[in-house]
């Protein structure tokens, strides 16, 4: 199934009723091959951390050089704004880049780490916390055609639900180039996972993906940016109260589109 949304106000209201929706035709050729040969030198070096059968690098914006443009490129900014329906919006600091897949059905919303799985980010009950607009939305940038075996999965309308278990799974199908933004309460999967002698294993490893996150500016986006920076930095080695030390110019590229980045207060 696929969702196009064609002007920013289609897109806010698909994503407040359903959780998601796909920007078309967003990245170029080049734009595409540049993230992923990026990606995957970066991961072939050795770095990143294994994760559920995929290698990940949390704070991709910071750490993988050359790579910063991809998560402040403008049509990922105006994506985020008209997911939100709001242009005053802010980094949460949440950025990451994948090489394979993660399975399973989950929101990101919360972290187990915090003894919470469906809304420890936001520090409020379940009852308050499913409810309302949209605040805080991921953009996942999906570097090669999606298929049945590598596409994201989303359950329509589950940002309302504080429930893990889907109720109408739907496959988000897109072509390399193409955006898409979903709240992330939303309950989602990475991929269906198929048997360890199926040749679809080797297409799932080579699935590229990178993905950010921005919100409305005010307390909801604070907590969230908070607490997931928080275990940004424990899976890259670094303590709570430091900075990430690298940057590669992504701040002042989201600053030149009036983007403020969350400040750690």
């Amino acid at each position: 199934m696929t969702t196009t949304c064609v002007s920013p106000l289609e897109t806010a209201d698909r994503v407040a009723s359903e959780g998601w929706a796909i920007a078309e035709n967003r990245l170029g050729t080049d734009e595409i091959h540049t993230a992923r040969t990026l990606i995957t030198a970066h991961f072939r070096e050795g770095r990143g951390v294994a994760m559920d059968g995929a290698k990940v690098q949390p704070a991709a914006a910071h750490l993988v050089p050359g790579l910063s443009w991809l998560y402040a490129h403008p049509q990922v900014i105006e994506t985020a704004r008209a997911a939100l329906g709001a242009r005053d919006i802010t980094f949460t600091g949440h950025s990451d880049a994948h090489q394979g897949f993660t399975p399973g059905w989950h929101k990101d919303s919360g972290s187990e780490s915090l003894d919470d799985p469906l809304c420890g980010y936001f520090e409020e009950s379940p009852e308050a916390l499913f409810q309302g607009r949209p605040d805080v939305v991921k953009v996942g940038i999906y570097l090669q055609e999606s298929t049945s075996v590598n596409c994201l999965r989303v359950d329509p309308g589950s940002h309302l639900r504080p429930h893990l278990q889907p109720v109408r799974p739907t496959e988000v199908l897109m072509k390399a180039g193409d955006l898409v933004a979903f709240d992330v309460r939303i309950t989602h999967a990475g991929a269906v996972v198929p048997d360890p002698d199926s040749p679809e294993l080797e297409v799932l490893r080579e699935r590229i993906s990178a993905f950010v996150t921005f919100g409305r500016s005010g307390r909801r986006t604070t907590r969230f940016a908070r607490a997931n920076m928080a275990r940004q930095k424990r899976q890259v080695g670094l303590s709570e109260g430091s900075g990430l030390a690298m940057d590669h110019g992504h701040a002042a590229l989201l600053t030149a589109q009036g983007v403020p980045s969350w400040d750690g207060s």
